[in-house]
């Protein structure tokens, strides 16, 4: 039998604090959850941002004469790597938590894992009507995720963060899956796939403590690749070597943390291929969500030549004078998009592939 268990209270997600939520609001049934495990050393870990609830803790704990507990602050500026076990055995140890392997000894537990709560609380984010907390039955589809919230236009996909890191779309809704993450983040037709998988990948490496080699030149190369794809000088290969990466990273890193992005890539490739491949191959970005695969334009019909784009617009890429249609010099745009949201009348535009019918220079506003 296990002499030590740890309950994990960091949350997983910044400001998704669901299982900090659930020790301050029922902190008598986790002591309650600890107890009936009956170890001998027992150790609840928090982040240094939340000692403030010690004090109330350390008096319900006045209820539990027979329990040894001892409660550890640790540092907060990471949040993944506190699931892997060697870690938080470091942190309850005042050392930094620095993953050592993927063990599992059945020593460390999350807070709703302790209480054994049939529902799993998640933080949905994303393109919903609101972002807030949702409660589902911890065995559960993505059909029933979708048919819980309200989607902003047409649902497109909804990454089930990490410890899970999986895609869900159209085709694999109905599959059961077993919610253990705290945050969920819906996509719809305006989001583009590249883009969103490059900052979850940058998410990941700001969790990863870089102590692995597989792990840090993983995590590095993949930002990389997908760095290069997004500003346009993505390669024929590209994502055949993102591929044999991730393999490679699921099998030979320390902890989770790298593993995941790499289970969490491999997922996104299988899913949305031909929309990244798209990226290198037509050099189109089919959602016109990544600024280098798009042009700006201005509409004749709707431009009144007020000037507004003009004073927006830092790298002088547009002429034209009052009362005349304005022009953007496509060759000095750099797509950073600010002209867009200038435009009270609505004459600025995005294009892909397909371009609009716009003057070449300046003539007169038929507004």
């Amino acid at each position: 039998m296990n002499n030590i268990l740890i309950c994990n209270a960091l949350p997983t997600y910044e400001n998704c604090n669901i299982s900090l939520d659930i020790l301050k609001n029922d902190s008598n049934k986790v002591l309650k959850a600890i107890e009936s495990k009956s170890v001998e050393n027992n150790y609840i870990l928090i982040g240094e941002k939340d000692k403030n609830i010690i004090p109330k803790l350390q008096e319900e704990l006045s209820n539990f004469s027979n329990l040894n507990i001892k409660i550890v602050t640790s540092n907060d500026n990471f949040h993944f790597v506190y699931t892997n076990e060697s870690a938080a055995l470091k942190a309850i140890n005042n050392e930094n938590p620095i993953p050592r392997n993927k063990e599992n000894n059945n020593i460390l537990f999350s807070i709703e894992e302790l209480c054994n709560y049939e529902e799993k609380r998640v933080f949905i984010t994303g393109k919903v009507i609101e972002s807030k907390s949702y409660s589902f039955n911890r065995k559960t589809t993505g059909k029933e995720i979708l048919d819980k919230i309200k989607v902003k236009g047409k649902f497109k996909s909804m990454y089930l963060g990490f410890p899970m890191g999986i895609f869900i779309t159209e085709k694999n809704l109905e599959n059961e899956i077993t919610l253990t993450t705290d945050k969920i983040e819906v996509f719809n037709d305006t989001d583009c796939m590249l883009a969103k998988l490059k900052i979850i990948a940058e998410n990941y490496e700001k969790e990863t403590c870089g102590r692995c080699v597989f792990g840090f030149e993983g995590v590095t190369q993949i930002s990389m690749i997908l760095s290069d794809i997004l500003n346009k000088k993505g390669k024929i290969g590209d994502l055949e070597k993102l591929k044999k990466l991730s393999l490679q990273m699921k099998s030979h890193t320390l902890c989770d943390v790298d593993s995941i992005l790499a289970s969490s890539l491999l997922n996104a490739l299988d899913l949305f291929y031909d929309e990244i491949n798209n990226h290198i191959t037509k050099k189109v970005c089919e959602a016109m969500e990544c600024n280098k695969f798009v042009t700006f334009h201005i509409l004749a019909s709707k431009c009144t030549g007020c000037g507004e784009c003009i004073d927006s617009c830092k790298d002088e890429a547009i002429i034209g004078k009052n009362k005349f249609v304005h022009v953007i010099v496509e060759d000095d745009c750099t797509q950073c998009g600010k002209c867009l949201n200038s435009c009270e009348e609505g004459a600025i535009v995005k294009a892909g592939a397909t371009k609009p019918k716009c003057p070449t220079k300046p003539i007169p506003c038929k507004k």
